[in-house]
């Protein structure tokens, strides 16, 4: 049985952080979440209108549940190679996440109680 040479670990398989794609997607993708819009970006991704249009934060981590999965399916056909693969899809959900996650955070900020401190010697300490 002939068996294939394995390749040393530091052959030419770069790692993610020597990646160029965070240098050359990253300020598109930041673009792209800056004027992110859910009723524009996401009706393509199985979601029913009511689903869109809630913006609570149930909603929000909903929509958010299900670019994760869309995500990792692309990130699965592009690391195989596969020919449905497309960059472009692949951008797009990324810039869409990260849009849905500043709009999930503006939600969060904007539910909790504003906790402050308490002045020095007003605490009886």
């Amino acid at each position: 049985m002939l068996h294939k040479p394995r390749r040393p670990a530091n052959d030419s398989n770069k790692t993610r952080e020597d990646s160029a794609a965070p240098r050359v997607f990253g300020p598109m993708v930041a673009a792209g979440a800056a004027v992110f819009l859910r009723a524009r970006d996401l009706p393509k991704l199985a979601l029913w209108p009511h689903e869109l249009a809630d913006e609570s934060l149930k909603g929000r981590r909903l929509v958010l549940a299900k670019l994760r999965r869309a995500l990792r399916a692309e990130r699965r056909r592009g690391l195989a190679g596969h020919w449905s693969y497309d960059l472009n899809r692949h951008v797009g959900l990324l810039s869409a996440y990260r849009g849905e996650q500043a709009g999930l955070a503006k939600t969060v900020r904007g539910t909790q109680p504003n906790c402050t401190r308490r002045a020095k010697g007003l605490d009886g300490g």
